[in-house]
């Protein structure tokens, strides 16, 4: 009986240590993408999974349109946003 105690606390802590060192900080970071892309608004400065920089122009439904350098606007889809660029403020006043 002692050896199947053993056996069940033992799974417990696999499991439990799974949880916090692979899918909890999973969640988290879902968290994190999802409220990145419901705040993503005209303007933002982005980076694409693909690593190209730009500004974020218009969002409609799942379509993003990102201009990458003065007048080239490329639609992507919307997931394909990484992540929203943030500026040091006097860098953006300089711009």
């Amino acid at each position: 009986m002692d050896q199947t105690l053993a056996t069940v606390v033992y799974v417990a802590l696999i499991v439990g240590v799974f949880y916090f060192l692979w899918y909890r900080p999973q969640q988290a970071q879902q968290k994190r993408i999802r409220q990145m892309m419901e705040e993503l608004a005209p303007g933002d400065r982005v980076m694409t999974a693909g690593g190209i920089l730009g500004i974020l122009r218009s969002i409609e439904g799942d379509v993003a349109e990102v201009e990458i350098a003065e007048g080239v606007i490329v639609r992507f889809r919307k997931r394909a946003i990484a992540e929203r660029l943030v500026e040091p403020a006097d860098e953006v006043d300089a711009g």
